[in-house]
């Protein structure tokens, strides 16, 4: 497996690098993969499935068998193509996190790779945005340089604003006729139950969803001491706690928050993955790899 992916504050800092960057993650990841017995991923492939009976045997990857005893087709451009919408909440919640654990700064950078990837598997990938607006950024494309125009609206992107996830938003799900994948990427922070909402939309419109949970370390902690003052980045509403008598019921609230989120994406046979604006990259990628060859 590949060494983890760490994020480097200063490279997140550098928006307009994010093609590079993220071109060089996904290189590394896809790597790390191919010299890994995980179904013998390499840069050239488009995707994989497993062999049934009557595939054609000349798509069989042999040097995969030769190492996992398992069939394994390749897939090419014109059977493998999916469309895959990249679900970004770009809510004030998102703008936390100290240094280089900033759930934007990450989110950014994991709807960046994501996309990345998807263009090298042949895949369709498009951006839409949600927060105080919604909007379909890109509309999914599988053409060349589909990842740089998304490149180009992430490094633009803003965290700012309430979550609210109004008609436009769904009535962009709506126009979904044809199964694809969706991938949402949100700290679910938010005054009442339409993240769900969207979950439940996204579910009815026969997608496929991956949910990533995103939560800075402090958000899940309270590593702080004394008495504070905890404002909403959103609301502006503030409390006044004593840390270290609040720690341990903070951290129970906390965790049945995210029960709560889990609970409900089981109940929609959506994957939940709880993730740290901290932590590598790699479980992020693998859990999506996992998903899309579910498709």
């Amino acid at each position: 497996m590949s060494a983890p992916l760490t994020l480097h504050p200063r490279l997140l800092a550098a928006a307009e690098d994010l093609p590079l960057l993220a071109g060089t993650i996904v290189e590394g990841f896809l790597d790390g993969l191919h010299r890994s017995p995980f179904l013998g991923y390499s840069t050239e492939f488009s995707a994989y499935r497993a062999y049934t009976q009557g595939d054609n045997l000349r798509h069989i990857d042999w040097k995969v068998w030769g190492r996992t005893d398992e069939l394994y087709v390749k897939q090419f451009e014109d059977d493998t193509n999916l469309r895959c919408q990249i679900y970004l909440d770009t809510s004030s919640s998102m703008d936390f996190g100290a240094g280089e654990a900033n759930k934007f700064d990450y989110a950014r950078l994991l709807a960046a790779v994501l996309a990345q990837l998807m263009v090298k598997q042949r895949d369709a990938p498009g951006l839409i945005l949600f927060g105080p607006e919604s909007r379909q950024a890109l509309p999914a494309q599988a053409t060349r340089h589909q990842a740089v125009e998304i490149f180009t609206l992430l490094a633009t992107a803003r965290a700012t604003g309430a979550t609210q996830l109004g008609p436009e938003l769904l009535g962009i799900v709506q126009t979904f006729t044809r199964r694809g994948l969706a991938v949402v990427i949100s700290d679910f922070f938010t005054a009442d139950a339409t993240t769900l909402e969207l979950l439940q939309q996204l579910h009815a419109h026969r997608q496929e969803v991956i949910v990533f949970h995103l939560l800075a370390p402090e958000e899940l902690e309270l590593p702080y001491e004394g008495e504070l003052v905890m404002e909403d980045s959103e609301t502006a509403e503030e409390v006044v706690v004593n840390a270290d008598q609040f720690r341990t019921e903070y951290r129970r609230r906390v965790q049945a928050f995210c029960d709560q989120i889990r609970d409900a994406c089981v109940r929609l046979e959506i994957d939940y993955q709880r993730l740290r604006s901290d932590e590598p990259l790699d479980r992020a990628l693998m859990a999506y790899l996992d998903r899309r060859m579910a498709v």
